[in-house]
């Protein structure tokens, strides 16, 4: 008698994210949560480091920087990737190295940021080097949005070719959101004292004339302190359906031949 053909056990390959349309995307109809929700106090902790934005005010707040916002940010994390990446077999890195530092690199200068963020990444790359979409939390409450430049030079100059190939397209796909309470399109260029930033919080006739310029591009969704407090857990519903909502535009700078529907 012939021996029963092993079972094919191998796990289904993981996709490139740039290659999935938003539409082809799911979450569980009931997600499997385990964040507990952001507490009132992880913002006026936050706020009290933008008032003094240095490593003496950290280092006060060292406690509640672990217990309010690095541990709940991992189990937000954690949420994020059991309801959408791993459902979607995204080929993304989800562990090493997505969240930002506080402590700023400022060659001893003793500096603090006041606001943490994370981003998954393509595992070819670094989470600066990618096109991002980024989470957010500060004393402004909890952005969440799509990004690309500074370090990601290459990507940035692939994203302005393709805006200026098809600006109407992008426009297609940024006004949408424009027309939503909170949400903004914003470049950036310069550095330090000749740093420029120009904001926009409604729909765009055109392009910006010196979008060309610029050295980094958002397109950025924020629900405020008060919004996210109330929300408890259920703030990762919401986080998720900004993912979705940016989804088309980071295709839209990184899927082949403008397949960014």
């Amino acid at each position: 008698m012939a021996e029963p053909a092993p079972l094919n056990t191998a796990e289904p390959p993981r996709l490139d994210p740039a290659q999935v349309p938003v539409e082809a995307m799911t979450i569980p109809d009931s997600l499997d949560l385990r964040f507990e929700g952001w507490s009132p106090e992880v913002f006026e902790m936050l706020g009290r480091l933008r008032a003094n934005p240095h490593i003496e005010q950290y280092n006060e707040e060292k406690p509640g920087v672990t217990t309010l916002l690095k541990d709940p940010f991992d189990r937000y994390r954690d949420d994020l990737v059991v309801n959408w990446v791993l459902p979607n077999r995204l080929k993304l890195e989800t562990e090493k190295n997505v969240f930002s530092r506080l402590l700023k690199n400022d060659f001893g200068a003793g500096g603090c940021h006041d606001n943490r963020w994370m981003s998954f990444y393509r595992p070819h790359t670094k989470r600066l080097k990618d096109v991002q979409v980024s989470h957010s939390v500060s004393p402004d409450g909890l952005d969440i949005g799509v990004y690309v430049g500074s370090y990601a030079e290459d990507l940035l100059e692939q994203a302005l070719g393709r805006i200026e190939q098809a600006p109407a397209t992008y426009l297609d796909l940024v006004n949408p959101l424009l027309q939503r309470k909170n949400w903004r399109f914003y470049t950036h260029a310069g550095s330090g004292k000749n740093k420029r930033k120009e904001v926009f919080r409604n729909p765009l006739d055109d392009l910006p004339d010196d979008l060309e310029r610029a050295d980094g591009i958002w397109v950025r969704g924020r629900f405020s302190p008060e919004e996210v407090v109330d929300w408890g857990a259920d703030v990762v519903a919401h986080a998720l359906d900004a993912v979705f909502d940016v989804w088309p535009i980071y295709r839209f700078y990184l899927a082949d031949r403008f397949e960014y529907a």
